[in-house]
This record gives C-alpha cells, structure tokens and sequence, in this order.
C-alpha cells in the first residue's frame, strides 16, 4: 500500500511538472475514478472526475445535431446584398468623385488658357494703339 501511495506521489508531482505520459494520465483517471484512493488525495480525485465530466459534456455536446433556422440563411443572403449594394454606392461614388476632379482639371486648364491669351491680346492691343497714333499723325501730315 506505501509503495502504490509513493508511486501516486510521484505519478502527481509529474502531472503537475507536465512530465507525465499518456499512459501514466491514463493510470491516474483510473485510479482516482476507482474511488479506492487515500483521502489525502481527494482535491486531486475532484480535479479528475471534474475532467472527466467536462469531457462527457464536450462529446455529448458535440454530438447534439445542429440546426439550421431559416433566420440565418435569410440573415446571410440579406447580409450579402448588403455588402454588394455597398459595394455598387462606393464604385457610384468614386466614379462620381473622378469625374468632379477633371471637370476641375478642365475648368482649370482653360482658366489658364484664356489668361494667357487675355495676356498676349492686351499686349497686342498697346501696339495697335502706336499703329494708330502713328496713322493719326500720318494723315494729319498728308493733309
């Protein structure tokens, strides 16, 4: 009984290192679910029959069929429009958004083209003013 309840002692310091092997796990679940253990290692037979239940639960769990409401079906396809009619806004948007800015590229282009021919018919027009005021004394003189 002494050298089983060592054994016990040093399979656990094991386990709680994380040094034990499958097997040497494997012994432990059957010691401790066979209900003939020391008292003094009660906290440990309640840590593995907790184990052992929370793995019945995961497998019954597990193998409890799923079903599938219409909610969801219904919640995906409406989720999917969704994310497609966003999709179509924001191409519409950014399409929108290129043709404001060579709208203004344009607008902006001919600004500067007018300016400079604005420039250079002004210029023209002081010369003409010489080519007038040279007339004007012309014909004064030919009279």
């Amino acid at each position: 009984m002494e050298s089983n309840k060592l054994k016990i002692q040093n399979l656990l310091y094991l386990y709680e290192e994380g040094k034990t092997t499958l097997e040497q796990e494997q012994f432990l679940r059957t010691y401790f679910s066979s209900e003939d253990y020391d008292d003094e290692f009660e906290a440990y037979a309640l840590l593995f029959s907790y184990f052992q239940n929370q793995k019945e639960a995961y497998i019954q769990l597990e193998n409890t069929p799923k079903e599938k409401t219409n909610f969801s079906h219904w919640f995906r396809v409406v989720a999917s429009v969704c994310i497609v009619l966003g999709g179509l806004w924001f191409y519409e948007s950014y399409t929108q958004q290129q043709e404001i800015e060579k709208a203004k590229y344009a607008f902006e282009t001919t600004q500067k083209a007018l300016n400079l021919l604005s420039v250079n018919m002004n210029q023209g027009l002081e010369k003409l003013e010489y080519v007038e005021v040279f007339n004007e004394q012309k014909n004064h003189l030919l009279k």
